[in-house]
């Protein structure tokens, strides 16, 4: 069994928060926080992950917020030093939970402070919990912190589970919410005749939104965005037309993110309408941008 890193560092001591973190939103933020706090001197701040979420593995479908790239990315914006992560299959699902905290956390990661959400479980059979973990790490020499629910506004527990429903529902507006960040997606774009017309092509893995016209924006490279609207034709592809059509786009950029920034009317679309159009420039006077991104005010 093999343990991965991104950026790993000779490090004598670490802090770990541990979880599948799909889409990596508020609460999977507030964990990577405390893992920061916790880090310690001399030492560095580490997440502990799997490539796909278990539950999903078991499932044999994945239906995913974040691709694993999109993932170490966030991860890395937040502060994180390190990513470290396993394959998730046959021997890792029956690994002992004993063996994974003796193994992995304090054999080869050299754990210090260890960071988990409140029903976080591993190890065969969904053995350890946060409990477990605070005998091991009373054993080992390891704190633990266990990061309670983190609610949005009317009290529901923000979760990768609920996200995933209120975006196949087109809620964007509670996505956005409970994401912390507009839901960002990496394409390949193809142009589709008139140079203002592209198809996007997507992780078939990730969760699309419901039918319907979305305006969305466009980062083509790290200094161009470009604002649109969109709407799904398929269970990974969008037709996009850009909102200013007279905006060339250089053919070399056709790997772009795409921020999904509001719903505009629901239901099966096969176009955009002046309307629609005319909703899109309203909202593009109030975008704030950064580095040709959109950001939440």
């Amino acid at each position: 069994m093999k343990l991965h890193w991104m950026n790993r560092q000779n490090s004598p001591a670490r802090s770990i928060a541990l979880g599948t973190f799909d889409g990596v939103h508020r609460g999977h933020q507030q964990l990577l926080k405390e893992t920061i706090a916790r880090r310690p001197e001399g030492g560095t701040s580490s997440v502990l992950t799997f490539d796909i979420p278990p539950e999903q593995y078991f499932r044999g479908e994945l239906r995913l917020l974040s691709t694993f790239p999109r993932r170490v990315e966030l991860f890395r914006s937040l502060g994180i030093d390190e990513v470290a992560w396993l394959n998730f299959g046959p021997d890792v699902s029956s690994m002992e939970a004993s063996d994974f905290v003796q193994q992995i956390l304090v054999g080869e990661m050299k754990a210090a402070a260890v960071v988990c959400g409140y029903d976080y479980r591993f190890g065969k059979g969904r053995a350890g919990d946060a409990n477990y973990l605070r005998e091991q790490g009373e054993r080992f020499g390891f704190s633990v912190t266990v990061v309670p629910q983190v609610q949005a506004v009317g009290g529901h527990t923000i979760s990768s589970t609920t996200i995933r429903g209120l975006l196949q529902e087109g809620d964007l507006t509670r996505v956005k919410d409970y994401l912390g960040y507009y839901p960002t997606y990496q394409v390949t774009a193809k142009e589709v005749g008139d140079g203002a017309s592209f198809q996007l092509d997507y992780d078939p893995a990730l969760v699309l939104p419901s039918e319907g016209i979305y305006f969305v924006w466009c980062l083509v490279s790290p200094n161009q965005g470009r604002a649109a609207l969109a709407w799904p034709t398929s269970a990974q592809t969008m037709m996009a037309v850009l909102l200013e059509e007279e905006q060339e786009l250089a053919d070399d950029h056709n790997v772009w993110q795409v921020q999904l920034l509001a719903q505009l009317r629901a239901g099966k679309c096969t176009d955009a309408t002046e309307s629609d159009r005319l909703k899109a420039k309203e909202m593009l006077t109030g975008i704030c941008l950064q580095d040709a991104r959109v950001v939440l005010k």
